[in-house]
Parts: C-alpha cells; sequence; structure tokens
C-alpha cells in the first residue's frame, strides 16, 4: 500500500487491485478444485518451517506466481497461445529496440532466441546489419506496445521516455476537435526545430485529436488552450507532492537514506508523469506564443 501511495497514480492502483483479486481467484478456485493438491503443499509447506498455515501458504503461492508471471515468454504453442519460462533468457532486460527475437520454433520441438542481423524495432530496420560481438547484452522486447505503468506492474521496472506512455486524456479533452491541427502542427515544429523533444512529443500526442477540418479560428484556438492549460494546471496540482519535492527525494542523500529501490522507483515514475505534464503546458505555450506572433504580423 505504500508503494501503490508513492505511485500517486489511481490507474495503476485500480491494476494492481484486480492483478491482487486474480491471485486471490486462483487460489479459491485450487482450494475448491484440487483439495488435494492444496493439502500436499501444505503438508510441504508445513515440513520445511512455513509460517501462517494457510495464509502463510497463501502469501507464498503468491510470490511463486508472480515470480513465474514476470519471467514468462510468450508464444504459439500446439495451436494456441501459450506462457512458459525458459531459464537463462529470463533474465534477458528489456529494451523497445532489442537485438534478438524469440519463439517457438514452427514445428514446435523447441525455443528459439535468434540474434537479429539487421535489429528490427517498432521504428523500422536498422541502417546497417550488426552481428553480434563478444559481451553484446542480449536484449529482448517484454512488449512493443508497454506503458510505464504496465512495466512496473508486470516486472517491476520503467522506462524513461517511454515511447508508449500517454498523456492524460483529461489534458487534451478540453481542446480535443477545437483546436486546428494546423495550430498544433506548427508548434510541434518550432518545438522539433528546438530540439525540446517533451513537448515535441506532447505535441504529437495533441495532433491525434486536434481538428483536422480547419474550422475554427485563432480565437477558438485560444480558447481551446487556455481550457487544457487550466485543466494540465489542475493535474499538477493534485498531486500530493510537487516536481521540485520528488527531485529532492531522489537526490544522492533521500536515496541513499531513505527510499528502497521499489520506492525510489516509484517516486521517479510519479516525477515522469508531472514531466510529461510539464511537457504538455510547453507544448501549449508554444501554439499561443505562434497565433500571438500571426495576430502581430497581420
Amino acid at each position: 500500500d505504500d508503494e501503490l501511495d508513492a505511485l500517486q497514480d489511481e490507474s495503476v492502483r485500480r491494476m494492481a487491485v484486480g492483478s491482487g483479486a486474480n491471485y486471490d481467484a486462483g487460489w479459491t478456485q485450487l482450494n475448491d478444485q484440487y483439495p488435494e493438491v492444496v493439502t500436499a503443499l501444505q503438508n510441504a509447506f508445513d515440513s520445511n518451517a512455513g509460517e501462517g498455515g494457510e495464509a502463510g501458504l497463501q502469501k507464498d503461492l503468491r510470490w511463486a506466481r508472480a515470480c513465474a508471471h514476470t519471467r514468462a515468454m510468450s508464444g504459439l504453442l500446439g495451436g494456441g497461445a501459450c506462457a512458459f519460462v525458459v531459464p537463462g533468457v529470463d533474465l534477458a532486460n528489456h529494451s523497445f529496440t532489442p537485438n534478438t527475437v524469440f519463439a517457438v520454433a514452427p514445428d514446435g520441438d523447441s525455443f528459439q532466441l535468434v540474434w537479429d542481423m539487421e535489429w528490427s524495432t517498432a521504428a523500422g530496420k536498422r541502417l546497417e546489419k550488426q552481428p553480434p560481438s563478444e559481451n553484446d547484452e542480449v536484449l529482448i522486447c517484454y512488449g512493443a506496445r508497454m506503458p510505464s505503468a504496465l512495466l512496473m506492474l508486470h516486472y517491476g521496472f520503467f522506462v524513461n521516455d517511454n515511447p508508449n506512455d500517454q498523456l492524460p486524456m483529461e489534458l487534451m479533452l478540453p481542446g480535443a476537435r477545437k483546436i486546428r491541427s494546423s495550430s498544433v502542427a506548427k508548434a510541434g515544429k518550432s518545438l522539433s526545430d528546438l530540439n525540446e523533444q517533451k513537448p515535441e512529443w506532447a505535441a504529437r500526442q495533441m495532433m491525434a485529436l486536434a481538428n483536422p477540418t480547419g474550422a475554427g479560428d485563432d480565437t477558438s484556438d485560444l480558447n481551446a488552450i487556455e481550457a487544457m492549460r487550466t485543466a494540465s494546471d489542475t493535474c499538477l496540482n493534485s498531486f500530493p507532492t510537487t516536481i521540485e519535492e520528488d527531485e529532492l527525494l531522489l537526490s544522492s542523500h533521500g536515496v541513499e537514506k531513505t527510499m528502497t529501490p521499489r520506492f525510489e522507483m516509484c517516486v521517479r515514475y510519479r516525477l515522469s508523469q508531472k514531466r510529461n505534464v510539464v511537457a504538455f503546458t510547453r507544448f501549449l505555450d508554444k501554439a499561443q506564443e505562434g497565433l500571438s506572433l500571426e495576430e502581430e504580423s497581420s
């Protein structure tokens, strides 16, 4: 609960609670349908100095299932989807630009981990083929479309600047189908020219919800910008801590003295979410600036 509180993200909390409920349901099903298995497990648990009786066994099984779940690979086997643990390969780290691909062999007789000479990525092929070199780290992709929330929930880590992260919808909805796509594109181009990558990312997020018809004018765009700015301010103010407080907590003194690695991850996650909101605000500033310059020139 302390770690879920530290995330400051209700959507992740709901997913975690749902995952816990699923584990509990699995325990109930095991008791109902396979009581002899539970009895055998309980006897083994007790004989190995397990503590807590049935509750202790359930806790240990939850831990064991979580270990298997976080290390499981997926593939097609016997004509259907299957999850399994592959010792050794299950220790490979995640990357959104992996250098290997894994799968069950077409004949179903083996598991294959293959170096990708072209280093396939979600963004396409790399420019040059690259054979493996000594001491190269094997990297696999845990999920090409995994946002940070799911990486944390399922695997216990998150990736800075995750390409799959999304801005909260409540920030963009006040301007959805109101601000013209031309204004969004202009702001995005300006941010790209300035190499402001995160605000430019926010502009691309907004482009998906912008008004593509050309209807509207500068006034309607400015009204939409103001409404989205208000939503952004409300979002930032809703967090129990500020960006500055999180940064201070993550300072070398804070990390060394007060936080476990898991708690530190929670703080880094919530800080990244706040910085996403700030990046969106920067995009709004640039969009407003572009409209103001147009007014002055006219």
